[in-house]
């Protein structure tokens, strides 16, 4: 192999890839219409070069198809948990608007009440019925935080709710309770209510004067002539 060969192939990568100027392109040629050798060799280098971008093209298919793959993948994971936390969801709603479980924590008292009665217990009423009754409450809430007032007293304010308050014979000096509303079923002018109440009355020296613990109790309520909702009955297991 001459000197004239030696420039040549050293120029062949450069020349294939036209990173060489005019003159020295012609140069090449010249050379390569003369050379059958270095002929040769710029077929070997242009085979080389096809394998190579041959293997670039599958490489970047390939990473395409696994790109592909990923996403696909990590959109069922993301319709996975979608659907995982929407049925979670739908389940926490359940049970929050049908409280089932309430029945085992009542199951001692359930043959006490009818079947009627039970079905409002597992269902909390509307959310508008549960605003109209917090007025309830409120008259509730007055009535299991009185020990200050005689028994007649707690009867002229409090009607029917005057048998959660701690009538002044009994000395207490406060009163610890808890009250939640457990549903509200609210017609025009009538309708029930279950609450789940706790109550300890306590007097000067720290001493328990009375106490109910866990209690459920259905009140049924109605519309007074000032359209004010008043306890007028309570189902209560004895």
């Amino acid at each position: 192999m001459n000197n004239e060969c030696s420039i040549v192939r050293d120029l062949l990568p450069l020349y294939y890839e036209n990173m060489v100027n005019k003159e020295t392109a012609e140069f090449v040629e010249e050379h390569l219409k003369n050379c059958p050798d270095c002929s040769s060799e710029l077929e070997k280098l242009k085979a080389e070069k096809k394998i190579d971008e041959t293997s670039l093209t599958e490489r970047t298919d390939d990473a395409e198809v696994i790109t592909g793959m990923k996403k696909k993948i990590r959109k069922k994971k993301w319709t996975a948990v979608t659907v995982i936390v929407a049925c979670i969801l739908i389940v926490c709603i359940l049970i929050y608007q049908f409280p089932v479980y309430r029945l085992l924590m009542v199951a001692g008292t359930l043959s006490y009440y009818n079947s009627d009665e039970v079905a409002m217990l597992v269902s909390i009423g509307s959310l508008s019925d549960r605003i109209e009754a917090q007025s309830v409450l409120r008259q509730a809430d007055a009535a299991f935080q009185d020990c200050k007032h005689t028994d007649a007293e707690c009867d002229e304010l409090y009607g029917v709710l005057s048998r959660y308050a701690t009538p002044s014979e009994r000395s207490a000096s406060y009163v610890n309770y808890s009250l939640q509303l457990w549903s509200a079923h609210l017609g025009d002018t009538e309708g029930y209510i279950w609450v789940y109440y706790s109550e300890e009355a306590i007097d000067s020296n720290g001493d328990t004067v009375c106490a109910s613990s866990r209690c459920e109790a259905l009140w049924k309520v109605e519309k007074n002539e000032d359209g004010v909702w008043e306890v007028v009955s309570i189902r209560e297991h004895p």
